[in-house]
């Protein structure tokens, strides 16, 4: 489902219809429907009432009532009498369907609204999900958040206004055709002084629309600074720098408010010239008939009352149009980046993968990053069940290298080879399902300790002993046992109320309970103190020879047992051995031994 659409009326519409289907045929007929009984409902006050009292007018068979004389003719053929009973009797009929007819109009829409909620909310996660790593990098975090939660909500919003503007507008065509019928004269002078009315409003849309387009816009940098705020609170708090990077983001506030004001400001003219203006069209219109033309004024008077309800609904058009053109930036923001999102999709194709039998092969691999090299011809082997270290200096290139092996970066030269199959023949989703990948940054969500380990498995008999035997691998058996509300105690936000070297257990744990196949472990243990960190290593050690693992470190004490060690400087690979062997053939590595006193 693309969420594209032309900036038109029919483009809204096709937009609308994509979303909701021919559902939408089903909402606008129900509200024509309406429009038509409470059109008639009221048009029928005034000349049958005027007609059953008035003795004159019975006898010239209503020929006065004009074109309205087919209502004296279907309530005859009804097979009732023409007095006050039977015409209040058919108008109070009139309004009970209508209002059966909104009923089921309103519980339409509420049904069709969440189903379109559904689907745009559905299609965006779906969107982020397949997204490409490298795609995302060249995306804006504050921008990804604001489109999930502020613009769609606007476009929502701007959905609302949009079929309320449509309800109204079949309302007041209705009233227009009926007071035509009553007296064209009155109801073309008046429809053509709201045309020319109409001319002030298009400047006013235009000026609106812009200014809703870059308040999406701008709301984005407000949420991407509001997210950076919370995220280095710490810092600005310890460095008293809060206050600088508070002006900033007040400045960025106050433009986003300026433009919600300019808004305000045009919303403000639109209705507070509206009525005006209407009676003002509506008063010349009468006095241009009673002395140009003549007419008498119990002539126009239904179209009057016609027409002033049209004007009624006109406003109500306008107003719900100003709504969806103050929203509409939602809408472009959603497409923009559903679009986006689409174009860098990973395409899932080929086989699932079942496994590393023999080894994971990097030839000759080369990665770019905006055309500067990050790896250059790498050769790195990673037999299955044993494990593999990466070391350097930061930037050296050893993220990247995890990177490619996690299949999240597509080598610019070389191929990723799983036993002699390249990496793209296979199914990366199923890949990655075998992958646990564990970083400095511990990655722990804001719910139970069993829920973080399992990705919220039901806790069946089976799902229980993977649990446990995964805890006990983690070494977290004792600090679980030691809460009082055991594996279901919350973590609290980001894992805020546990130490670091528990977040690093449970991410650790959560890989073991998946069953994965192979281990990556970024920079694991470089947060943490030292005796957290021999109590991580110790874990890392009893799943040597289980798992195919990867370790990135810049501690060599957590490599030593590693069965081949790769040193990596500017993307490339300067020596590989064991501990032993690299000590003996690799100067530098000797340096970095000596320094960290192994």
């Amino acid at each position: 489902m693309k969420l594209s659409f032309r900036n038109n009326f029919i483009g809204y519409f096709s937009f609308y219809h994509r979303l909701v289907g021919n559902g939408i045929f089903i909402y606008l007929g129900l509200s024509i429907l309406i429009s038509v009984m409470d059109g008639l409902g009221l048009a029928m006050f005034i000349p049958l009432l005027e007609f059953v009292s008035d003795e004159h007018k019975q006898v010239d068979g209503g020929k006065s009532l004009g074109q309205f004389q087919f209502i004296i003719k279907f309530i005859r053929g009804l097979g009732f009498d023409l007095n006050i009973t039977a015409v209040l009797a058919v108008i109070a009929a009139l309004f009970f369907l209508k209002g059966l007819l909104k009923f089921l109009q309103l519980t339409y829409y509420a049904g069709m609204r969440q189903r379109v909620i559904n689907r745009i909310r559905y299609q965006l996660i779906d969107d982020l999900q397949g997204l490409s790593y490298s795609a995302f990098l060249r995306m804006d975090a504050g921008r990804i958040q604001n489109t999930f939660t502020l613009e769609v909500s606007r476009l929502f919003l701007a959905m609302t206004s949009y079929f309320n503007a449509a309800q109204y507008f079949f309302m007041l065509s209705t009233y227009i055709v009926l007071a035509f019928l009553a007296n064209y004269q009155f109801a073309l002078l008046v429809f053509l002084g709201s045309a020319l009315f109409s001319t002030i409003y298009k400047r006013i849309y235009r000026r609106t629309k812009n200014a809703s387009i870059e308040l999406s816009k701008k709301g984005t940098e407000v949420v991407g600074f509001l997210i950076q705020a919370v995220h280095s609170f710490k810092y600005l708090k310890a460095t008293n720098t809060f206050s600088k990077y508070a002006d900033k983001l007040k400045n960025v506030l106050d433009h986003y408010e300026g433009l919600n004001r300019k808004m305000g400001n045009m919303k403000a003219i639109v209705l507070s010239i509206k009525e005006p203006i209407t009676i003002t069209i509506v008063s010349l219109v009468i006095l241009l008939q009673i002395n140009w033309m003549g007419t008498g004024l119990n002539t126009i008077l239904l179209s009057l009352l016609l027409f002033y309800r049209a004007l009624s609904f006109l406003v109500q058009v306008q107003n719900d149009w100003q709504a969806f053109i103050e929203n509409i930036g939602g809408m472009h923001a959603v497409s923009r980046d559903a679009l986006q999102m689409a174009a860098e999709q990973e395409v899932p194709a080929g086989r699932p993968f079942t496994g590393i039998h023999q080894q994971l092969l990097l030839q000759n691999v080369s990665l770019n990053y905006n055309k500067v090299k990050a790896l250059d011809g790498i050769n790195i082997e990673i037999p299955s069940k044993q494990t593999i270290a990466l070391i350097g200096e930061s930037g050296s290139g050893k993220t990247s290298i995890a990177n490619v092996i996690a299949g999240l970066f597509v080598p610019s030269e070389g191929k990723v080879l799983v036993d002699d199959v390249p990496l793209t023949k296979f199914d990366l989703g199923s890949y990655r399902q075998k992958i646990g990948y564990i970083s400095q940054e511990s990655v722990v969500f804001n719910d139970s300790i069993y829920n973080n380990i399992t990705f919220w498995a039901e806790p069946t008999k089976e799902n229980r002993e993977r649990f446990y035997k995964a805890v006990e691998m983690a070494s977290l058996q004792e600090f679980i046992d030691a809460l009082p509300e055991k594996e279901f105690t919350r973590v609290g936000d980001n894992g805020i109320l546990i130490s670091g070297g528990q977040k690093q257990r449970i991410s650790i744990a959560r890989e073991l309970f998946k069953n994965c196949e192979l281990l990556i472990l970024d920079e694991a243990t470089s947060a943490l103190d030292s005796e957290t960190e021999k109590v991580i290593q110790q874990n890392i050690n009893q799943l040597h020879g289980t798992y195919t693992m990867v370790l990135i470190a810049h501690r060599l004490s957590t490599i030593k047992s590693a069965d081949i060690i790769y040193l990596i400087d500017e993307g490339k690979i300067l020596a590989s051995g064991t501990f032993d062997e690299m000590i003996s053939k690799s100067s530098r590595f000797r340096k970095m031994v000596s320094l960290q006193a192994v």
